[in-house]
């Protein structure tokens, strides 16, 4: 069974991505499959489809299967996981031999991929977890064939994303997502990327491809399918109507930015409202911080900034215009306007 896990720090296009892989023939998207445990048992969240998820019939017939011969103690792991899975865990997850509860939920882990496998017969799951952690963890699962895509984004534009206001859908009423400061997000960024080229050279070799935001919003059914072709998997059952819009259906998807709830017709465009809205010091910030990464993943040193922002310093607002993802005049949106 094969796994394509998005690894990457926040905002970077990746739970818009995840859905987009998800609508094919051949493959399922389970969103970020890490907070299944926290946010979808203990904290019961919402699924991709709009229901609990601990009503969602998707998702009880796959804790049936996978849980079927061993107890789901969902409050256990969700502790196992913020005391030996974190993301400075990676390089231990990733080299050191596994044993007691981390052996133990790595093959929790394992189990339910098979059980989510058995119940969809997909041929590929897409997890979009992000933290460097959970690629370190699937790589060391038996019985699975995994595979990675770095996504990573400008951290000038991650830094903007993470102070504009974002509403989660998840929770009985709705909730603030948390923000970052330009220093917290880029120190993130850095830190993140540099776990997942970690990963990358060592136990994804071979089996990783990196891929920037900008470049998929510039060709995104190219984009996807490239990725498809990569893994193994056939494109049969696109959803695209074109190279940038796609027909969204709902999800089963765990966790995530509130794009994930979007259904209907989604027109793909780039974000680049920071480029305008950004305060001139929090993009200095941001630049400096991630100098070593910026000139590898391509970004310029200087980036473009229109010259009407130039001239009015720090004036311009943040906007509330949406990261990759817009809706088209028939589209219908269940939550929020804004993805990863």
């Amino acid at each position: 069974m094969k796994v394509l896990y998005i690894a990457g720090w926040g905002r970077s296009g990746t739970t818009i991505l995840d859905n987009i892989l998800g609508a094919y023939d051949a493959v399922h998207s389970v969103g970020e499959l890490y907070y299944l445990w926290r946010r979808g048992l203990v904290q019961a969240q919402r699924c991709g489809c709009g229901n609990r998820l601990v009503r969602c019939a998707f998702w009880r017939e796959v804790l049936d299967v996978a849980y079927r011969q061993e107890p789901l103690a969902a409050d256990r792991t969700a502790e196992i996981q913020q005391q030996s899975v974190r993301v400075r865990d990676t390089p231990m997850l990733s080299r050191r031999r596994l044993d007691g509860e981390v052996a133990a939920y790595r093959d929790e882990v394992a189990r339910l991929y098979g059980a989510i496998g058995r119940v969809t017969g997909a041929k590929l799951i897409v997890d979009s977890s992000k933290t460097p952690a959970g690629a370190a963890v699937l790589a060391r699962c038996e019985n699975v064939k995994p595979y990675m895509l770095h996504m990573v984004r400008d951290p000038r534009a991650v830094a903007y994303s993470w102070t504009r206001t974002t509403t989660k859908a998840d929770g009985s009423t709705a909730t603030k997502m948390q923000p970052h400061s330009a220093v917290e997000s880029t120190a993130t960024w850095v830190a993140w990327n540099v776990l997942v080229e970690d990963l990358a050279r060592d136990a994804y070799a071979g089996r990783t491809q990196r891929l920037r935001y900008e470049d998929f919003v510039a060709n995104p059914r190219a984009t996807v399918e490239g990725l498809l072709e990569f893994v193994g998997i056939s494109a049969s059952g696109s959803p695209f109507s074109n190279g940038h819009t796609v027909e969204l259906e709902a999800n089963h998807t765990v966790s995530g930015n509130p794009g994930r709830f979007r259904t209907g017709a989604v027109a793909l465009r780039p974000d680049d409202a920071w480029r305008v809205g950004q305060p001139r010091r929090r993009r200095l910030v941001s630049t400096a911080l991630a100098l070593p990464l910026l000139r590898r993943y391509g970004y310029p040193v200087q980036p473009r900034i229109p010259r009407q922002t130039a001239r009015t310093g720090d004036a311009q607002p943040p906007t509330d215009g949406v990261d990759a993802l817009a809706p088209s005049e028939s589209a219908s949106a269940t939550s929020g306007s804004r993805t990863e």
